[in-house]
């Protein structure tokens, strides 16, 4: 009887401190859980670069559209700083200068989400 007791007891105790020691693979294991739990399987990533892309689409027609708006000289003149410019012109002036903000922007978004995509693929093999 005197045997049952202490293996018991023991018993407990080394469950106990099994629970209370973490490993570097329960670590691990926690983190991959928190990512899956943030974005399973990279759908939010996916959807990220997809609203991304379409709105990078949508921008470029519009430079497009402004741009045959003013190769048929279709826009009415506004009065700026004194002067009368196509209000397409104005328009035009604007989207060059974001062109190049909005273009890097886009490359790092997608080149990003790639990226992951690339990293998780290789872990996975």
């Amino acid at each position: 009887m005197f045997n049952w007791l202490t293996g018991g007891i023991a018993g407990v105790v080394e469950k106990i401190a099994t629970e209370w020691i973490e490993t570097d693979k329960e670590k691990a294991e926690a983190q991959a859980v928190m990512l899956k739990t943030l974005d399973p399987n990279g759908l939010m990533r996916r959807q990220i670069s997809k609203t991304v892309s379409i709105l990078y689409v949508i921008y470029i027609l519009i430079a497009l559209i402004l741009l045959i708006i003013q190769a048929f000289d279709l826009s009415p003149l506004v009065v700026r700083n004194g002067l009368e410019q196509p209000a397409v012109d104005i328009a035009l002036t604007t989207i060059k200068e974001l062109f190049t903000p909005i273009t890097t922007l886009f490359g790092i978004i997608v080149t990003a989400s790639f990226g992951v995509n690339m990293t998780n693929s290789i872990k996975n093999k």
